[in-house]
């Protein structure tokens, strides 16, 4: 029993460092194996290929067979790990937008368009306004919209139309309206924009 155990425990340590080994599930099948891939490699990132790139598509290459068969038991054991902390970089900046008539009267973060900013940051109004901008068909979005609809005719009453605009943007770059919603009197009718 004891030669049993002194052998399968290194072998389980050694499934468990491949399976569980930061950033080495990202590296693509055959990465930079060709000179055309080494090509666009400096082509895109400015820095030419090195020894540790190559052996990193290397590793992946041996560790792939390794770890195809053991990789279903993961999830009955539940040891599956993920590494994708910080993987993709920052994420991109999400700002909800209030336009009545052609007047931009809120932006979230931005103390120049602050109307009704406190309402907006209630901690029970919040998630439901960042749910209504990070997702297009959110479920909350026609309570949150009428809500702000609400508002919008009460403090604006010559106003005739109000549009709820998620705007997305990376570091950088120039933001983009990524959805809306409009609504127009005298009925204020929610529509999704396109």
């Amino acid at each position: 029993m004891k030669t049993l155990r002194a052998t399968l425990v290194p072998l389980a340590a050694f499934a468990l460092i491949w399976l569980a080994m930061p950033g080495a599930s990202f590296v693509p099948k055959g990465y930079l194996s060709t000179p055309q891939a080494r090509a666009a490699h400096q082509q895109r990132w400015g820095e030419p290929w090195t020894s540790l790139n190559v052996s990193a598509g290397i590793l992946q290459r041996i560790r792939e067979p390794i770890i195809t068969p053991i990789r279903g038991i993961q999830p009955v054991f539940r040891v599956a790990q993920s590494w994708h902390l910080y993987r993709d970089g920052p994420r991109p900046i999400r700002r909800m937008e209030v336009w009545v008539d052609t007047a931009l009267v809120y932006r979230t973060g931005d103390p120049e368009y602050d109307w009704r900013e406190s309402v907006f940051r209630n901690r029970r109004i919040r998630p439901m306004a960042e749910s209504l901008v990070v997702r297009k068909k959110a479920r909350n979005r026609l309570g949150i919209g009428r809500l702000i609809v609400q508002l919008a005719t009460q403090d604006f009453p010559d106003a005739s139309r109000v549009e709820i605009r998620s705007v997305w943007a990376r570091r950088g770059k120039t933001p983009a309206v990524h959805h809306s919603m409009t609504a127009t009197g005298p009925d204020w009718a929610l529509e999704d924009s396109p």
